[in-house]
């Protein structure tokens, strides 16, 4: 199976799908990560609300945190076992990627090659750039005509609200370490206070949630 994972920002990889990668690469699948944006907006609320550890590490501008946040999220995939040759950075600008939906989706659609799922950000999305993520995934799978791709779609910023005939769980155990491994390959963002219980969550949990849809399903769930 051909699995894609549409990763919003760097470290959504994880966040979204880092134990089941991991799952699904000890199953000999293969799997894709998209990266939509470039990550350049992840101190401006912590810095804005004062709780951004101040050092030589964060006095940097966007620019140059986007730069580490790519080379980071390399390096995570690394961890997680992705081919290199299997990651791909669009580099939008964070925040601002519901401004290149359409551009996008063009490019995204020359990337893709015979896929079986496409692993997504939930619709009905507070956060811009997960909810365009999410439109990019779909309007590549209309422009390519994928009537039988399966979506997972995991929610991340809004709730999952998939009814039990479209709930999928995926269970990778003490994966959990390797993926939390992952995630502090994401260094930048510890300077920030989010990272500190989202680390404890990634550790903690044994398996993933998701939305499992078709294509046809579109517009008739809460997540797709």
């Amino acid at each position: 199976m051909r699995i894609y994972v549409f990763a919003p920002h760097p470290d959504d990889e994880v966040f979204g799908a880092g134990g089941p990668i991991l799952k699904w690469l000890e199953e000999d699948h293969e799997v894709f990560i998209i990266w939509l944006t470039d990550g350049r907006a992840g101190y401006r609320k912590a810095r804005a609300n004062g709780t951004l550890i101040d050092n030589e590490e964060t006095r940097i501008t966007e620019e140059q945190l986007a730069e580490k946040r790519l080379a980071e999220a390399a390096a995570s995939a690394k961890v997680l076992g992705v081919k290199p040759e299997n990651c791909y950075f669009l580099k939008y600008h964070d925040r601002d990627l519901q401004n290149h939906v359409y551009d996008a989706v063009e490019k995204v659609a020359r990337i893709i090659k015979n896929p079986d799922r496409f692993v997504i950000s939930s619709t009905n999305n507070e956060h811009p750039d997960h909810q365009a993520t999410h439109d990019i995934a779909v309007k590549v799978a209309e422009k390519l005509n994928l009537k039988d791709i399966e979506f997972y779609v995991y929610a991340y910023h809004t709730a999952l609200k998939a009814n039990t005939e479209h709930l999928v769980t995926v269970r990778f155990g003490n994966l959990r370490f390797k993926a939390l491994e992952a995630l502090k390959k994401h260094r930048s963002q510890f300077f920030t206070p989010d990272l500190e219980w989202q680390s404890k969550w990634v550790e903690g949990k044994r398996r993933d949630y998701y939305g499992r849809y078709k294509l046809a399903d579109k517009g008739k769930f809460y997540n797709f």
